[in-house]
């Protein structure tokens, strides 16, 4: 999926079925062992040109309440698998309206504020990509716009190899 601005979105799963069980667990839930496969998955994924990956961070009371950002958990795991450093260079907004489930007009604009610099073969990490808005917004607030998002799942409408478990 190619977002606008050239960001291109890979995902290790389209978010169905057992894909996106494993996602709300970790999402919801807190269990934290679900990002193993996910994160598998997302290692097959990663650019050659990838130096860095930088968690999209969730909402601080999301965070709170839910136990877990699942960017975090995902980048540690892909991090640790691959070898790449993990750069907490994003800060989210204390709170947002929820995305999920809703309408694209209902949705408002997320802003994030960049806590340190990133180079240009800086991977952003994402649970989710459905519409791209929260992925983009991200990108944008760094001042070296990465170009690749990695995703645990796409939308269902999007192009992953991996269309099942």
């Amino acid at each position: 999926m190619v977002l606008g601005d050239g960001l291109l979105v890979v995902g290790g799963f389209v978010h169905a079925g057992p894909a996106r069980r494993l996602v709300h667990s970790l999402k919801y839930r807190g269990v934290v062992a679900a990002a193993v496969p996910l994160a598998a998955a997302m290692i097959r994924r990663l650019p050659d040109s990838a130096s860095m990956l930088v968690p999209v961070p969730r909402a601080w009371w999301r965070a709170m309440r839910y136990g877990v950002d699942p960017s975090a958990v995902l980048s540690a795991v892909v991090g640790r698998h691959s070898g790449l450093p993990v750069v907490q260079a994003l800060a989210a907004p204390t709170w947002w309206r929820r995305h999920a489930g809703a309408r694209r007009v209902e949705r408002a604009p997320v802003r994030f504020r960049q806590l340190c610099a990133v180079d240009a073969g800086a991977v952003l990490v994402d649970d989710v990509v459905t519409t791209g808005a929260t992925v983009h917004a991200a990108a944008h607030a760094l001042e070296a716009v990465p170009t690749v998002v990695l995703a645990a799942t796409l939308a269902s409408g999007a192009r992953t190899p991996d269309r099942a478990l």
